[in-house]
């Protein structure tokens, strides 16, 4: 039998209320309330819901990302993972997407999140401190494009098929980092 933890739990009855009610009206209330734990429970985890959000989809994230490392798992593999998560959590995603803003954007937290774990896989995989300056930007161009077509697919109920988008996404990664998102 598999513990789940109390940031999971947390996380878990975020994701249920944020199909019922709009991200904005969710209290931190609502959310001790609906999993059974206390406030102080909950303050002990997170400073707030952002928080709570920002932690769920950082531990998302990481996961998704770290697939990068094993061999035989593409860059493709990883867009796929991407869209599959996205299409799974689609109400919760797009509740975040529609009322956050401002310092708390999702979109905004999400990009930064996504920047800093493609910049940190780099540095790890080439051994070296700091992304040369051509490396920066381009994981900054790429990140925050492909963040913001994805909520795009997401509000609209990805009017596409997932193949096509992939392909898309695939095609927009700059030459600089196929070197190397694409290690052979």
């Amino acid at each position: 039998m598999i513990k789940i933890s109390t940031k999971d739990i947390f996380a878990q009855s975020l994701k249920k209320l944020s199909n019922k009610k709009s991200f904005k009206k969710i209290s931190v209330k609502d959310i001790v309330n609906d999993c059974g734990l206390s406030k102080t429970s909950f303050y002990n985890h997170f400073r707030d819901k952002y928080d709570l959000i920002a932690w769920i989809y950082s531990t998302d994230a990481e996961k998704i990302m770290r697939k990068v490392d094993y061999k035989n798992y593409v860059w493709k593999n990883t867009l796929a993972d991407w869209i599959i998560y996205s299409i799974e959590n689609k109400n919760f995603l797009k509740n975040l997407i529609l009322n956050t803003s401002g310092q708390d954007s999702f979109i905004n937290y999400v990009a930064n999140v996504n920047i800093k774990i493609m910049s940190d896989y780099i540095k790890r995989s080439q051994k070296i401190e700091n992304l040369p300056t051509d490396i920066e930007i381009s994981v900054k161009v790429y990140c925050y494009g492909t963040v913001c077509t994805l909520c795009e697919m997401i509000l609209k109920d990805f009017p596409i098929p997932t193949e096509d988008f992939i392909k898309f996404l695939e095609n927009a990664l700059p030459e600089p980092l196929k070197k190397f998102l694409y290690l052979s």
